[in-house]
């Protein structure tokens, strides 16, 4: 069974990492939003973006999610972001969630998610 590896990032001075991978039946994707200057609602939006593409490529969609882990940068954007997650999660098949603060490797990230899908 092979491992298929999905927005491979690689360079002088980056972490090399994939935004996504999928192997036999399930799916994962972890990304923070490009577009740092956006607001919580915002960045939320651009990592759901993401995720349906690799979803997609994977041969899966949000209808599918297992799980979910949130990292916010502040708690006090808990209702904003959470606002996003539930017009973008299917509400016939939510996941199982966890949130969390933490303090982001680049300050001006306010959120990062990771799913798991299976296809």
């Amino acid at each position: 069974m092979e491992t298929e590896r999905y927005g491979l990032i690689q360079g002088p001075g980056r972490p090399s990492i994939c935004l996504a991978m999928a192997r036999g039946d399930w799916v994962t994707v972890c990304c923070t939003a490009p577009n740092r200057n956006a607001d919580i609602e915002g960045q939320t939006r651009q990592i759901f973006e993401i995720f349906d593409g690799y979803l997609a490529d994977a041969g899966s969609d949000r209808s599918k999610l297992l799980t979910a882990q949130v990292w916010l940068k502040d708690m006090r954007d808990y209702d904003a972001m959470n606002a996003v997650w539930n017009a973008w999660i299917d509400p016939a098949n939510p996941p199982a969630r966890s949130c969390v603060s933490a303090n982001m490797s680049k300050p001006e990230s306010l959120i990062e998610i990771r799913v798991t899908a299976a296809r």
